[in-house]
């Protein structure tokens, strides 16, 4: 597979890295095409890869009293499956391709020795994904204080 390292500058988490760094990221990569309407994961199904979306869009969505809720959609850049990397279990959540979709997939042993071989582009790295992730967190927050306040009854609002 030739280097087309210009995929992974536009993913947030790999900003930081120098074009070394890049390709040697590069080399853990898998590229996997999906079809539209694809189920890509399984929410309660285990997970063991990072799967970067380099083009197409998905949606992330979980079941919530026995119905799919919409949680986001992600485009080019986006990535998912990255919980599992540092608690590794089962997926959180189902995700779709919602049209011809192409994904960077890394296994998450072959990124965990990575970053041990290489601690100043793993810190990177994660370090990156930790911002995403906390900014999802307090996106979701957001949403569960919105929520609750506007499911409050009569009376039930402090």
């Amino acid at each position: 597979m030739s280097q087309d390292l210009s995929v992974l500058r536009n993913v947030a988490i790999f900003t930081a890295l120098g074009d070394g760094e890049l390709a040697d990221i590069w080399n853990l990569i898998a590229l996997k095409e999906v079809g539209p309407k694809t189920k890509i994961i399984e929410e309660g199904a285990p997970v063991q890869q990072l799967c970067i979306v380099t083009d197409g869009v998905v949606h992330v969505r979980r079941i919530a009293q026995k119905k799919e809720m919409l949680l986001t959609r992600l485009g080019p850049g986006g990535f998912f499956g990255e919980i599992n990397l540092f608690d590794p279990g089962v997926a959180t959540a189902s995700v779709y391709a919602m049209k011809p979709t192409q994904l960077a997939v890394i296994d998450h042993d072959a990124l965990r020795q990575y970053f041990e071989a290489n601690p100043a582009a793993g810190y990177k790295v994660v370090t990156a994904m930790m911002r995403e992730m906390s900014r999802r967190l307090r996106q979701t927050n957001s949403r569960l204080v919105h929520s609750a306040y506007w499911s409050a009854g009569p009376g039930d609002a402090a």
